[in-house]
């Protein structure tokens, strides 16, 4: 799971998974007005600062998956939901281009 935050253009990383003595959480809640999105951990490299991100050898499909979903509480309204833009993302966190580009649709 990654983190984009507008107010301070800063980056977060969290680990989901069952595997605790690994750093990993279980589930984790995403606070609002925040973009955020994921990819499975072992298919890229990513630098601390999320400025390097490089993806790993491809790995077969059959065995090796992820499962995500996005859980939307009381008091969400799709109406308020943004699907973020490329361009827009990289305009606002330059020095993630390649994460960006990664996790986000051509337009």
């Amino acid at each position: 799971m990654v983190e984009l935050n507008e107010k301070d253009s800063s980056v977060k990383f969290t680990c989901l998974g069952s595997d605790l003595t690994k750093d990993q959480t279980p589930q984790y809640t995403v606070p609002p007005n925040v973009w955020f999105g994921s990819f499975p951990t072992s298919d890229f490299a990513v630098s601390a600062d999320g400025g390097s991100f490089v993806k790993g050898p491809e790995r077969d499909g059959e065995t090796h998956y992820s499962l995500v979903g996005c859980t939307c509480a009381p008091g969400f309204q799709f109406q308020d939901f943004e699907l973020a833009k490329r361009s827009y993302l990289i305009s606002r966190f330059p020095q993630l281009v390649s994460l960006v580009t990664t996790l986000t649709f051509p337009e």
